[in-house]
Parts: structure tokens; sequence; C-alpha cells
């Protein structure tokens, strides 16, 4: 839109400037609710406005362009530890700064580019909002419809595979509504139906446990209901049939089970519900940030990575005069990132593709000499592409994206894309400098990994004691906020470990051990959603007989979360008293003891495996498989 009004208009910079900003922008647009997407693709056009006006302003000195580039991406690079809208703004403004400078203009016309690059990001934001009061809750009531899905996957093939998935679903259909109480109003609607969908979830979990007959036909009748709840149709059919097979379950356990689940379905189908208790106040930013200014942060790491690498990349480009553009500091900021797999990795792919990229649009232009008019569509259809690639294939993003920023700059009568090799040299030299940076300075996984593992062994006791807690009738946290606590510990323990396999052969963990963790921790998981759905059909037991059981959970967490901390000192722990023979006349405490034997073994199951693989062998470090250290 700004290209084809520069061109009526006969102000062709004009709009390729505004072009330019409604590109960076609508990098921000990543989804989710429409108010938080508003406030990210606002806070990216303000934060793009601003570092063009002092990109701009300190284009005519080098040094101040250098120093200016070391700030500026410092502060950047800190912001990833805020998430990945923040560092998305952090990131897109650098490409504003570097941009800005490339433009080369000077005095009045500085706040002139500035103010025409944000103009372009605000219309990049109404566009990308209007369909807002058109679909008001269009986001939302896809996540919901999606997690509703994945437990009818769940109860069509119940297995941990398929349970995660579900709990993932419904974690972001968490993240996509947003914070608050149910009724009145659809969102209110919303965000009961998922909390609804998570009392689903329990009662999958207990159902899928039975092996009674007719406990199969029971489950898919079920699935057939949620699927029907997703797609917004009748379930009317599917709760008839799923209340008819509960009827065939002989089994009375298992019946009872039933019976709980398909009530569960059936309310998930009503017309309303409680309110649900506030979450857990999260850290503020400037205490957040605080945290991470230490040299053992991730967070500042990279900052201080993305700084040098940017003051390196300034001084080459604008100090040594090599080649004629802005990609040597470009290629530095999409390049590097705050762990090794992905800079490494995926950097040395973004290098292929940017030059793969610059190369196409010389073809474009040299061989083919296209008019306006045809490089505008083209740039339209670009864009598009860009947009649609980014999320779904970053191999082919990284080849798109630098067509379009060339062809864009040659368009505005910036750098050449004629120069094609200068374009390729100051592509590998970024490249170098990024990757350098990072060898020399690297942030090293294995650490945070484990301590993000004791994190998700704690969070995951904590739940289990919670339950137990609920089960003698006692006043306590809330059940909801230490599940999603444990929800979320074991995404960041599963991002943790991604991230620490993904680290050089000679430093990279044993997968073996980590992977019996993870899924055992997942079984592990499964029983606690047994004993809260027990809770939640109301179960109790006196607290004097349950706490033989929450003291030996409570140890085996303990001791396995302390294995993890080489350098820690095992806190106190109760002593672990015998779990009593339970008689069979009491459902509910042979529930507890059951789950428990089972959580107990396998708990301690892990901890021989890791206690086994972290033992130094062969000359090799902990941690470390003899096959990757040699």
């Amino acid at each position: 839109m700004p290209l084809v009004a520069g061109l009526a208009t006969g102000h062709v910079a004009d709009g390729v400037a505004a072009s330019a900003g409604a590109l960076i922008v609508g990098f921000a647009n990543l989804g989710g609710r429409y108010r938080v997407r508003a406030a990210t693709l606002l806070a990216a056009t303000a934060a793009a406005g601003v570092a063009a006006l002092a990109g701009g302003l300190a284009g005519p000195s080098a040094v101040a362009t250098v120093v200016l580039m070391g700030v500026w991406g410092f502060a950047s690079g800190l912001l990833v530890s805020l998430g990945q809208r923040t560092a998305f703004v952090g990131l897109l403004s650098t490409w504003a700064l570097l941009l800005a400078g490339d433009l080369n203009v000077h005095g009045g016309a500085v706040l002139h580019a500035a103010w025409l690059i944000t103009a372009g990001g605000l219309g990049q934001t109404v566009v990308a909002l209007a369909a807002w009061p058109l679909r008001p809750f269009a986001p939302e009531r896809r996540a919901v419809a999606d997690a509703y899905h994945a437990l009818a996957g769940y109860a069509r093939a119940p297995d941990t595979p398929t349970l995660q998935s579900a709990a993932a679903a419904l974690a972001t259909a968490v993240d996509a509504i947003g914070p608050g109480s149910t009724f009145p109003g659809e969102r209110g609607a919303l965000r009961w139906l998922v909390e609804q969908g998570e009392w689903v979830r329990l009662e999958l979990a207990a159902v899928a446990r039975s092996p009674a007959p007719g406990v199969d036909a029971t489950l898919g009748a079920a699935a057939n209901a949620l699927d029907a709840i997703a797609a917004a149709g009748d379930p009317v059919p599917s709760l008839t049939d799923l209340r008819s097979r509960v009827q065939e379950i002989d089994e009375p356990v298992a019946r009872r089970r039933a019976a709980g689940l398909a009530a569960s379905v059936t309310t998930a189908c009503g017309e309303s519900g409680a309110a649900l208790p506030s979450p857990a106040p999260q850290a503020r930013p400037l205490q957040s940030l605080r945290a991470e200014l230490t040299p053992n942060s991730r967070a500042f790491r990279h900052a201080v990575r993305l700084s040098v690498a940017l003051i390196a990349a300034g001084i080459v480009y604008r100090g040594l005069s090599l080649g004629v553009g802005y990609w040597v500091p470009l290629t530095v900021l999409f390049v590097l990132r705050p762990d090794y797999g992905t800079t490494i990795t995926r950097g040395i792919g973004r290098a292929a593709g940017t030059a793969a990229g610059v190369t196409i649009a010389w073809v474009i232009v040299t061989a083919f000499s296209p008019g306006s008019a045809a490089i505008v569509a083209l740039l339209a259809f670009l864009a598009f592409a860009a947009y649609a690639l980014f999320p779904a294939n970053y191999a082919l993003y990284s080849v798109v994206l630098p067509v379009l920023i060339a062809l864009l700059v040659e368009f505005s009568g910036g750098s050449p894309v004629g120069a094609l090799l200068d374009r390729i040299l100051d592509t590998a030299v970024g490249t170098a400098i990024a990757l350098g940076t990072f060898v020399l300075w690297p942030t090293r996984e294995a650490p945070r990994m484990l301590e993000s593992l004791a994190l998700y062994v704690t969070a995951e006791g904590r739940w289990f004691d919670t339950i137990l807690n609920a089960y003698a009738g006692q006043d306590g946290p809330s059940m909801r906020s230490m599940r999603l606590a444990a929800r979320r510990a074991r995404i960041d323990a599963w991002d943790a470990v991604r991230r620490a396999l993904a680290e050089p052969p000679r430093r990279r963990p044993d997968d073996q051990p980590l992977g019996v963790l993870l899924t055992t921790m997942d079984e592990i998981s499964e029983s606690a959603l047994v004993l809260a759905a027990a809770v939640h059909d109301g179960a109790r037991a006196p607290q004097e007989a349950l706490a033989p059981y929450r003291r030996a959970l409570t140890a085996s967490f303990a001791d396995l979360a302390c294995s993890f901390r080489a350098d820690a000192r095992p806190t106190p722990i109760p002593p672990r008293d015998a779990v009593p023979t339970v008689v069979a006349t009491d459902p509910a405490l042979a529930a507890v003891a059951t789950e428990t034997a089972i959580v107990l073994t396998k708990l301690k199951w892990v901890e021989q495996i890791w206690q086994e693989s972290t033992r130094p062998s062969n000359g090799h470090p902990p941690f470390v498989s003899g096959r990757d250290a040699g």
C-alpha cells in the first residue's frame, strides 16, 4: 500500500520508507488474542520509530553509529528474558535501526524518515487487526477447539504422548484467552470451557487406566462428544451414546469413573460455570531484567555477544568500507541467537539462504530489468511469502527475505543489488562474526538443563502433595495453580533438554537417561491425574492414613531433585515410613496406595539410571556419552 501510494504521488522514496516500517512491524504479528496482538504490534511500531530516529541521527558519524549499534544490541539481546513477543520487539527495532542508517538521510529528513517508518508500522497494525470487529474471539475459539480435538485424540488413543499433547493444547488455550474470571461474556465462557477441559483430561486419564470391558467403547463415545464440542455442533447424540456406554460397564469402580467422565463432558456443553482463581502473580519486567544482569545468565550472555558482534560488524561496515550495504550487521542480527543449536545449525542455513536470496535478487534486476509496477507487485508477493513461510519453513523464509530486502532497498535507490559479490562477501563476514562471537563466549546449556530438571521434579512433587492435601480435606494451595506450575516446569525442562542436546558433541549430555527421565515423569503425571480425578469426584481419606504416603512421595521427589544439583547438599528429608497395607474396602485409600506404589517405583528407577549415567567412565566427563565424547 505505501509503495503504490508513493508511485501514484511521485514520492517513491517516502513510499519505500513507509513500506519498510510496515514490513518490519508485520513480523511482530505472532498471533494470539487480538489485545495482545495489538499491544505487540504497537510496541514494535513505537520501538521501530524510535530506533529509526536514533539510527538516522547517528548515521553521519561512523563512531556514533557503531556505539549505538552496541548499546541497542545489548538492550535487544537482554529482552529475550521477557519472552518471545518482547524479544521480537527488540530484534525488529534493531532491524529498523540498521535500515535507517542505510537510508543515508541527514538533517530534517531523519525525522521525516522516522515518521514514515512509524506510519508504515501503524498501517500494518490497522490491517492486521482489521478483522477484529468481525471476529472478535476468533483466535480464542480456535485455540479452545484445538484443545478439545486434542482431548478427543487422547480418548481415541490413550497413551502418554497423546495425553501430553492434550495438556499442551490446553496450555495454549489458556495463553490465548488470558487470565480472569469466568462469565459474563464470551471470553469468560471460553475461559470456563478450558477449565472444564482440564477436568475432562483428569477423568479421561483415570478411565483410561481401567482394564474393565467396555472402557474402550466409552472412551470412543467421549471422543465423539468432545469433537462435537470443538466443532460447535450438536453434542446431544454423542452424549446419549456416551451415557449408554457407561451403563454397559459392569465393573463398579470403572463404571463410577466413566460416569464421572460423562458428567464432565456433559458439563462442558453447559452454559454456566464458577469463577476461576486468579493465576499466580508474575514477576515485574524490571525485576526480571535486573535478575538477568549476571554473567551466568543466558540472556545476559546473549546480550553481550550481540552487542560485541554488532560493534564488530559496524566497524567492518562503516570503518573499513567493506561492501556498500548494511548486510554485515543485518546478517549478524539474523544469525546470532541465545543458544548453540539455533546459532550454529540454523545460522549456517540463514547465511546460505541470505546468499541465495541476494543472488536471486541480482538475477531479477540484471537479467529482467523489471519496471516499477512489476517490482511493487513482486515485493507484495515476496512479503506474502515471507510472512507465510516464517512460522512454517525457516529455510525457505531465509531465502525469500533477503530477496525482499534487496529489491526494496534497490527500489529506493539505496544499496545496489547489482554489487552481487559485495553482498555475498558482506553476508559471509557477518556470519563469521556472529559464529565467532558465540564460539569465543558460549552459553553452556547442561548446567541450566540440570537446574530445570530439578525444578520440574520439585514442581511435580508439590502437585502430588497438593492433591493428597485435598484428599485429606485440608486447605492449602489450589490444585489448579499447582497443576499449572507443574506444567510450566515441564515445558521449561523439555526446552532446556532440547537446547542441551544441540550442544557440541563434547559437551552434549547423553540423551538416553534424559529420554528415560522425561518419559517416566510423563507417566508419573498420569498417576497425579488419576488421584486428582478422584478428589474431583469427592474421594476423601483421613489425614493420618495419608501421612505415610505423603512423606514417602516428598522424600522420593526431593531425592531425585537433589541428584540433579551436584553442588547442593540435600535438605533434611522426613523419614520414610513403610507404606501400610490398605484394606480393599476403602477404595479412596486403595487408589492412593496403588498410585503411590507406581510413582515410588518409577522415581527410584529413574534415580538409579541417572546416578549410573553420571558416573565418569573411560575418562569421559559426567553427563556425556562415551560415543559423543570420543
